[in-house]
């Protein structure tokens, strides 16, 4: 019998690095990131420290926040899964920034906005969030 974890982790990506890009198109990331802010109202994701703890258990990966300055937010997500994307040149991860960007929003009461930048050498992603001004 598979293992649970396993067999989350291939639907998991099966669902987002195949099916979704095939059925959205050329509008996969704008839908994902519109996604991931609905799923941070429908998880409650009302405070920053829900965020590690969340993206481990929807096993995106790990999420550390590496740097809060002046309103900018910048998030290292990383780990096997991470690396496992990168490595299958899976490169969108505009979930996982909608998802940072409506709880910073949601913990703070501003809007932001998030992007995330592959690094493949390194195997991790940056997400980057701005509040409005």
């Amino acid at each position: 019998m598979p293992n649970t974890n396993e067999t989350a982790y291939f639907m998991n990506q099966l669902y987002r690095d195949f099916l979704l890009p095939t059925i959205l198109g050329e509008d996969n990331s704008d839908i994902l990131y519109w996604a991931g802010k609905k799923i941070s109202h429908q998880f409650q994701l009302d405070a920053l420290s829900d965020l590690s703890s969340f993206f481990e258990n929807a096993n995106f990966g790990q999420l550390e926040l590496i740097k809060e300055h002046k309103g900018v937010y910048s998030y290292l997500l990383s780990g096997n899964v991470v690396a496992d994307r990168l490595n299958a040149n899976s490169t969108e991860f505009s979930l996982e920034a909608g998802v940072i960007a409506e709880t910073i929003k949601l913990s703070t009461g501003k809007a932001a906005e998030a992007i995330a930048t592959t690094d493949s050498k390194k195997q991790t992603v940056t997400i980057t969030a701005k509040l409005a001004e």
